[in-house]
């Protein structure tokens, strides 16, 4: 496979991660990450201006799915403490209205 389809190929894995982020299907980006992982790592040094200029793209896009995640990771854990504390309380009152 020459560099022009497999950047091709890359730049639709990409814009697929980048769609699954958006949408907050994590699981769905972490499978096409994968399936991309040996597209890029098959990339030689040497490429075009072109195929650089759409690389530096891909690591943009990359970077601010990568913000994206670790937002919405810290949202789920401060979710998961708000629920941890509610599961908490219910039990209290549970044992209170016991008695």
């Amino acid at each position: 496979m020459d560099a022009l389809t497999s950047i091709e190929r890359i730049w639709q894995f990409t814009k697929a991660i980048e769609q699954a982020a958006a949408v907050g299907e994590w699981e769905r980006a972490a499978e096409l990450a994968d399936a991309r992982s040996p597209l890029l790592m098959s990339l030689g040094a040497r490429q075009t201006p072109g195929v650089l200029a759409q690389i530096k793209e891909i690591q943009a896009i990359d970077a601010r799915v990568a913000d994206a995640a670790q937002v919405a990771q810290k949202t789920l854990g401060a979710e998961y403490q708000a629920s941890m504390r509610a599961t908490r309380n219910v039990s209290q009152y549970q044992r209170i209205a016991q008695f």
